[in-house]
């Protein structure tokens, strides 16, 4: 898409709000600016005429987010996978299918439609907003399902900053033990570092650990839900390109000695980018959207964040983390 003068003026107010919610993380880093970004593309577009800016709306929400995904292959680290060890391995990945599926089976068997309960679903097993931007670009998700589970994840994921450490106290953990189970529960990194933060370093090392271990698993996440989006057999034939793209980077970025400050770069690009892309997203939704999904999303949410919270505690201690 080439960008028109017009178009110049409605991007410039898209990169205005991310650099905002961007500012409001500096000083909340449990609020991760992807959530900030999305909250204040709602707002502005209910506030706003966007009928001039859509084409932009539209770039931001699908081009700029899925260049997004691609480059969260900075964000996969196979060092890290390796060194949580084979119990800690069995621990995440079992967490991490047994919430996502088991997550998707009870949305749909309470009412919740397919793409709303997958969503939550993917956001409370691997990273939160971040992999709902992920999945959302590769399956056929309304705008506004998308903003409802990032609310929903982000709501949880920030309530496990005041509530996990002190149960961790409460029950006597490890600084390891529960780092680990921060690093196994929690959503967003940003969340996953301030709820450690509060344990310690020992604490943080391992929430970290365990963390990028779950973010690697989105990885076989992806390829598996686009693949479900089609009836092809052919994994090539189903997946669009720029997950490939993703899964490509990945094994790059873990293939060749690149500098770290070329890695933070594509990290924190790939931040920005979603940012942009739900802020786009969040452009499209009107607050009567929102309501007519109705409370029962959200006290699903809030019901499986306390079961998926202490499930991951039970692997985790089960395997002696």
């Amino acid at each position: 898409m080439k960008l028109k003068r017009v178009d110049l003026y409605y991007f410039s107010i898209i990169l205005t709000g991310v650099a905002l919610a961007y500012l409001v993380n500096k000083f909340q880093g449990a609020i991760s600016p992807l959530f900030i970004s999305m909250i204040l593309g709602i707002v502005l577009g209910n506030a706003m005429d966007w009928k001039k800016g859509k084409a932009v709306a539209t770039f931001a929400s699908r081009k700029c987010l899925r260049l997004g995904v691609v480059f969260l292959g900075f964000q996969i680290s196979i060092e890290k996978f390796i060194e949580v060890g084979p119990r800690g391995l069995l621990a995440v990945a079992l967490i991490v299918a047994t919430v996502f599926l088991s997550l998707r089976y009870l949305s749909k068997r309470i009412g919740i439609t397919d793409s709303l309960g997958t969503l939550i679903a993917g956001g409370f097993a691997i990273c939160g907003a971040t992999a709902i931007a992920a999945i959302s670009s590769t399956r056929k998700s309304e705008d506004r399902d998308v903003s409802y589970a990032v609310a929903i994840v982000t709501l949880c994921g920030t309530l496990s900053v005041f509530v996990i450490p002190a149960l961790a106290a409460l029950i006597g953990l490890s600084d390891a033990t529960a780092g680990a189970w921060i690093g196994a529960a929690v959503h967003d990194v940003g969340q996953v570092i301030a709820t450690a933060s509060l344990m310690g370093s020992e604490a943080l090392d391992s929430a970290v650990i365990v963390k990028l271990t779950r973010v690697v698993l989105l990885i076989p996440l992806i390829l598996f839900l686009a693949r479900g989006q089609s009836d092809s057999g052919s994994i090539r034939k189903a997946t669009p390109t720029f997950v490939f793209a993703f899964v490509a980077c990945a094994l790059i970025v873990n293939a060749l000695a690149l500098p770290d400050s070329f890695i933070s770069l594509g990290k924190e690009s790939s931040k920005v980018l979603l940012s942009i892309g739900l802020f786009g997203m969040g452009l499209s939704v009107k607050w009567a959207q929102i309501r007519a999904l109705g409370a029962k999303p959200l006290l699903f949410g809030l019901v499986a964040w306390v079961g998926c919270g202490a499930f991951a505690l039970a692997v985790i201690r089960g395997v002696g983390l």
